[in-house]
């Protein structure tokens, strides 16, 4: 039973059958609302103006299609942000029931339908331009003209509908969305508080039970458990256009977009019931879901005079770095240009060209620029280095400079951070993506804590390292970390035949590159990339390590061997990766899926146990002044006030499992506490 809901006797009677049935679906849409946000607003100003001053011709029409053109980007932008969009629809269901619940929409139906002209005819009259001698023009144009409306129907208030539905969102009743974090965040701020759970996030059950799906859109995985047919065939996906749909259209599209939400949750249920070991799995995932909202609604300060330095230490590195390539590129070469990059290295010189063989190709067969294939270069001329370090200083600052000033909210960034966008469980965050940022870069000076807290930055010893051992239970590897010995050293002596104490560092490093190519399961050819040997050299390497951790060995074998059986391999906490090319007739592509398979149960086992410290250290602080801020892996970013730092370090540490046992293998956290994310890492 599908009802657009107008009064308040209506939203009543939602709260009286949901609380009925336990559980409900629900599902926000939303718009951004520029004049209600000054800093950004000054922002688009500002763009605005600056793009104006580069316009060759800037006439009045042109003027008007760019500004509006960037406010529209600036609107989207706002639309998205769950801490600044405006709430204008809410859709909820149930068993049998879904409501579509306006809330200033602001078109009713079509009167006259809008007209557009293609460039073949000739526009009304009033539509027409007028010429400088006066006259009207008679060219035939394009030209669009806008539909009119009628007066769309009385719609209750946000306060009204939000405080009759607190029942509901405040209550025990499980909560299910479609990447349920942006529209619990999105309504918390018409409560003041983020509504508890439970919650269940359709995206994140269809990862359990299938990670390999392409896409974790609505409608995909609405095609993949139900069969291709269009669900909203009548309308369309309205989603982006909703604010510029009739008032039928709008409500009949929310229904659909929640209805089909609901369906998807009972489906996906129904499989991780029949696969119960599946079930702790989305607890674990659940419950840090909560985490996050904590964490992407409190945010991280950024520090405003820091960034505006670093502008211009990038501005005047990126000034320096073209100076340079001046000295071999021909004049007017542009270094954001593939095109140009793609000349410049590999046409002949005859031609202006380098002359440089390309190492490879894009899909469409050009030479390919990207930074592997430029690493792949370097050392064949001294342009490659110089290259490298433009695309590297122009990236941190488009996205860790410029990127950041829009998405400040009063000097503090919110990122989202994602659970199902990794094969292995991990997380990763986006808005943007702090995993990436470079650790010896300025970046991280910026993150710092407010006026009376210092930043907290915890992180594990070597945490898939000790995984392996846990996972392998190699004698020797067990032995290294119980007495706490350099893991690298180590290994590098049991390769090179060797006591610790006699390792030298480039020694160590070559250790360092066999341990970590081992837990993310590279071959030979890997380990001579890294480490610079020779890869016959890499081969003997390999042999010898794979001959002193035997146990390592034999442990590798037996779970490619029972991945191959079953399809898939398990994490610590029960999370499948599976990987079907274990069974392909391609050697390539088994091989690629056994180093899969080995990554998968080492790296999904340390997130599994970061996943859970995160668990654990939102519930020791919880209703206290620490809060964590950043996840990024096996590290966790949080603040505290100055008088309480050593007591929330303890604290910290030990709700992260300090000390603690793990089949047979301690776990190791260290802490630093600092007045800026990039101080506590040095």
């Amino acid at each position: 039973m599908y009802k657009t809901v107008n009064t308040v006797d209506e939203l009543r009677q939602i709260v009286d059958v949901v609380t009925e049935f336990g559980s409900f679906a629900f599902d926000i849409e939303s718009r951004g609302v520029l004049e209600r946000h000054d800093d950004v607003n000054a922002h688009f100003q500002k763009e605005c103006a600056q793009h104006i001053a580069t316009l060759k011709n800037p006439s009045e029409d042109v003027v008007e299609r760019s500004t509006e053109a960037i406010r529209q980007r600036y609107l989207k932008d706002l639309a998205v942000n769950p801490l600044r969009n405006e709430v204008f629809w809410l859709g909820i269901a149930t068993h049998g029931h879904s409501w579509a619940i306006p809330m200033g929409h602001k078109l009713g139906e079509v009167l006259v339908p809008e007209q557009r002209g293609d460039g073949a005819t000739l526009p009304p009259i009033e539509y027409r331009k007028v010429l400088k001698n006066g006259k009207v023009s008679t060219a035939k144009t394009k030209y669009y003209i806008p539909a009119i409306h009628s007066e769309p129907p009385a719609q209750l208030s946000r306060y009204d509908v939000f405080e009759c539905l607190r029942p509901l969102f405040f209550g025990n009743a499980v909560k299910v969305g479609h990447n349920v974090k942006f529209d619990a965040l999105s309504i918390q701020k018409y409560y003041g508080e983020l509504p508890p759970g439970p919650y269940r996030d359709t995206m994140v059950l269809q990862h359990i039970c299938d990670e390999n799906i392409p896409s974790f859109s609505l409608v995909n995985l609405i095609a993949h458990n139900f069969g291709n047919h269009a669900p909203y065939d009548k309308e369309g996906k309205l989603g982006k256009t909703i604010d510029l749909a009739t008032y039928g259209a709008a409500s009949r599209y929310v229904h659909l977009d929640v209805r089909w939400t609901w369906m998807l949750y009972v489906k996906l249920m129904s499989k991780l019931k029949a696969e119960s070991s599946l079930l702790p799995v989305m607890e674990q995932d659940m419950d840090v879901l909560q985490v996050l909202m904590s964490m992407e609604q409190e945010g991280i300060t950024v520090d405003g005079y820091n960034l505006k330095n670093l502008r211009k230490e990038l501005d005047t590195k990126l000034n320096d770095t073209l100076l340079l390539l001046s000295e071999f590129a021909y004049p007017g070469f542009n270094p954001d240009s593939n095109k140009d990059k793609q000349l410049f290295l590999f046409n002949k010189k005859r031609e202006g060209g380098l002359g440089l063989k390309p190492t490879k190709k894009t899909p469409k067969g050009a030479p390919s620029v990207d930074t592997e294939s430029l690493e792949s270069l370097r050392g064949k001329h001294p342009v490659i280095p110089l290259l490298l370090e433009w695309s590297e200083t122009q990236k941190l600052k488009n996205t860790y400079v410029d990127g950041l000033l829009p998405k400040l909210n009063n000097n503090k960034l919110h990122p989202s951070f994602n659970l199902h966008r990794t094969a292995t469980g991990r997380l990763s965050s986006s808005s943007p993506n702090l995993q990436n940022i470079p650790r010896d870069s300025s970046i991280r000076k910026l993150f710092v804590p407010p006026d009376g807290y210092t930043m907290l930055v915890a992180d594990y010893d070597q945490i898939e390292l000790r995984v392996m051992a846990m996972f392998s239970q190699d004698s020797r590897l067990l032995e290294i970390f119980k007495h706490n010995e350099d893991i690298h050293s180590a290994t590098a002596a049991a390769v090179f035949k060797k006591n610790v104490d006699e390792v030298t560092s480039e020694e160590r490093q070559i250790g360092k590159g066999v341990n970590f190519l081992t837990a993310y399961g590279g071959g030979s050819n890997k380990l001579a990339r890294v480490t610079g040997v020779t890869p016959e050299h890499a081969e003997e390497l390999l042999a010898s390590y794979y001959k002193s951790f035997s146990g390592l060995t034999k442990w590798k074998q037996t779970a490619i061997a029972t991945a191959t059986k079953k399809g898939y391999v398990t994490t610590l906490s029960g999370r499948r990766r599976r990987l079907p090319d274990l069974s392909s007739r391609s050697s390539e592509l088994v091989a690629r899926a056994q180093r899969q398979a080995i990554n998968a149960i080492i790296q999904g086992s340390a997130a599994d146990i970061c996943k859970q410290a995160m668990i654990d250290v939102d519930n020791v602080f919880k209703d206290t002044k620490t809060k964590m801020l950043v996840q990024v892996h096996d590290e966790l970013v949080a603040i505290t006030p100055e008088d309480q730092e050593e007591n929330s370090i303890n604290t910290l540490i030990t709700a992260m499992g300090h000390n603690s046992d793990i089949m047979g293998v301690t776990l190791k956290v260290s802490c630093h506490s600092a007045r800026s994310w990039a101080e506590a890492k040095q």
